[in-house]
């Protein structure tokens, strides 16, 4: 039997997280519902890991331990895959070379990513006396072709 998703649906891919589900997933995680907390387990459960990284990634910075509530061979196979206990600590400049490292990072996940990483390092590199300027390195122009010098501190 083959199932068809209305156009329009919030879940065009039940196997892969999008805006909209991470969302309702993120809702479901925050509550206080045994229940919703389950049931968000089960959908976890069910993802494509690569396709669906980065909403992952986002749920386990608040989530984590909610995320894998079920103790099951499917949630310990989600923990394994996703290297979720890693997963939660890293900010956005180490995700960045997370996925890299994977072979997963595509231009739409540093699109995703590019504000806070420069953000990131404005933090970072802060000094009386220095200006820092950035710009991508050669290797990495693919994801920034219209990548230009820039001072980090305005």
């Amino acid at each position: 039997m083959e199932t068809t998703i209305e156009k329009g649906s919030a879940i065009a891919d039940p196997t892969i997280l999008t805006e909209d589900t991470y969302n309702t997933l993120y809702g479901m995680l925050r509550s206080n519902d045994e229940g919703n907390h389950r049931m968000a387990q089960a959908i976890l459960n069910q993802l494509k890991i690569q396709e669906s990284i980065y909403f992952i990634w986002k749920l386990a910075k608040h989530h984590s331990y909610k995320m894998v509530y079920l103790r099951t061979k499917a949630s310990r196979k989600f923990v394994e895959d996703t290297n979720l206990w890693r997963l939660e600590r890293l900010d956005e400049t180490e995700f960045a070379e997370y996925l890299d490292n994977r072979k997963w990072l595509t231009l739409e996940l540093y699109q995703l990513l590019i504000t806070d990483i420069v953000d990131h390092l404005r933090i970072k590199n802060n000094s009386r006396f220095y200006d820092f300027h950035i710009t991508i390195k050669e290797e990495y122009k693919h994801l920034s072709p219209e990548d230009k010098l820039q001072k980090l501190i305005v």
